[in-house]
């Protein structure tokens, strides 16, 4: 009994994450990638040709969205989904 509730557990915390991905925009998934690469704000802001200030309002939005304040807790949440 305990392995199928252990087993349920995990399965809604996947499903809520896959929830919580799911409310954001491309744009913040792709800098929600490049985050968890370990890429500087500065770095993001050139690779995706957009200025360093809507970098850092796209990840204060995803940040928001999924109910984080670092990028580790981000890398933390999504180390269960993956």
């Amino acid at each position: 009994l305990q392995l199928d509730k252990d087993q349920r557990a995990a399965a809604s915390g996947a499903d809520s994450v896959n929830t919580l991905c799911g409310r954001l925009t491309t744009r913040e998934r792709q800098v929600m990638e490049l985050i968890l690469a370990g890429k500087l704000n500065k770095v993001i802001a050139d690779e995706l040709q957009i200025s360093m200030r809507t970098v850092e309002v796209h990840r204060a939005n995803l940040f928001e969205k999924m109910g984080v304040r670092t990028a580790v807790e981000l890398a933390q949440l999504l180390a269960g989904k993956r």
